[in-house]
């Protein structure tokens, strides 16, 4: 057969695209999560997902376009500090026309689906409109929030976390006929926004050396390491918490709770089969709740939404077609601990 040899060629530059784009970064860590909230705004409706699947691929479609925008931005706008940095840059040496090229391939899809979004809901388009705007203030100068201490990790989790967790809310309430109610609005923003401040604070924590050497003005090189960790243990990460059990209380699914106590269990072992201790925010190492909201979270409203409406299981295996490598790192990790838990003892 023809088509066999191409085969391994399309691999091969699929692979090259996900890593020029950074995806490894992105399309699980923050789109399982978000397609969850989409899952959760649904479920306060009482409705089936099946019917809403196109909703949810144009809500990845959107999302995707502007996270490649994003990775692309970066790259291009940091080509002179992460040399300085000793850091690799995907867009280093490449021509000022290539990258016009594919940034303003980018911002022309933007502008078509925040067209397209305000005519549907002007607060949808919005919301992603506004995520757009605010990655660009963060790059590009003279702004350059991403060089501003605290306004740099202000405008980080607005773009990435804020702006899009609400855009879905916004999007999903709009196409099943339903209005979330405020609260549930407000838990998912201080959700979002404290959870996206843990995330980047554990970037730059884990980025200072370089980002010192380099000369970057970052909040961690700002203010310190060690104020920037207990802001984010004793401040961010308990309103994180708080806003999460709200929505949990709004969305009043057992399910919910019962995947939070698995993860919990999961981690407790962790900690007592490999000295795996659950670190809240530590540079260079796992971040608490991180792989709950990519997996548990999800897999919980799924299960549940399948258990009243056995279309729903469509949506069930696109979620897991879409994330399967995070949900297979997940069942080898269980599959280590069990061999580990129940491994014979010497006599």
């Amino acid at each position: 057969m023809s088509s066999l040899p191409v085969s391994p060629t399309l691999r091969r530059f699929v692979r090259q695209l996900k890593t020029f784009v950074r995806a490894s970064e992105w399309w699980g860590h923050k789109f399982s999560p978000l397609l969850a909230t989409a899952y959760a705004t649904a479920s306060l409706s009482a409705i089936p997902l099946w019917p809403l699947l196109p909703v949810f691929l144009l809500q990845l479609l959107g999302l995707t376009v502007g996270a490649v925008y994003v990775s692309l931005l970066n790259d291009w706008t940091d080509r002179a500090v992460d040399l300085a940095a000793g850091k690799p840059n995907r867009l280093a040496g490449r021509s000022p026309q290539f990258a016009a090229l594919i940034l303003g391939l980018c911002l022309l899809t933007g502008l078509l689906l925040s067209a397209y979004f305000w005519i549907l809901s002007p607060p949808v388009g919005l919301w992603y409109g506004l995520a757009w705007i605010v990655y660009s203030l963060y790059s590009l100068p003279p702004a350059r929030l991403k060089e501003k201490a605290f306004w740099g990790i202000l405008a980080d989790a607005t773009g990435a976390h804020l702006c899009p967790q609400l855009f879905t809310v916004g999007l999903v309430g709009y196409w099943s006929g339903y209005t979330p109610s405020l609260p549930f609005w407000w838990a998912v923003g201080g959700w979002s926004l404290t959870c996206g401040i843990r995330n980047i604070l554990w970037h730059q924590l884990s980025d200072e050396g370089a980002d010192r050497q380099a000369g970057i003005r970052t909040f961690v090189t700002h203010v310190g390491a060690y104020p920037a960790r207990r802001l984010g243990l004793w401040v961010f990460f308990p309103v994180e918490v708080a806003c999460l059990g709200v929505m949990f209380a709004l969305l009043n699914l057992p399910l919910l709770w019962l995947s939070l106590g698995v993860y919990v269990l999961l981690e407790g072992l962790r900690w007592r089969c490999w000295a795996q201790r659950p670190q809240v925010l530590t540079p260079h190492q796992r971040i608490l709740l991180n792989e709950y909201y990519i997996t548990f979270y999800p897999l919980a409203l799924l299960l549940t939404q399948l258990s009243q409406y056995a279309l729903d299981g469509i949506v069930l295996l696109v979620h897991l077609l879409l994330f399967g490598g995070h949900f297979a790192a997940l069942f080898r990790n269980v599959r280590e601990l069990k061999g580990h838990f129940f491994r014979p003892r010497a006599s």
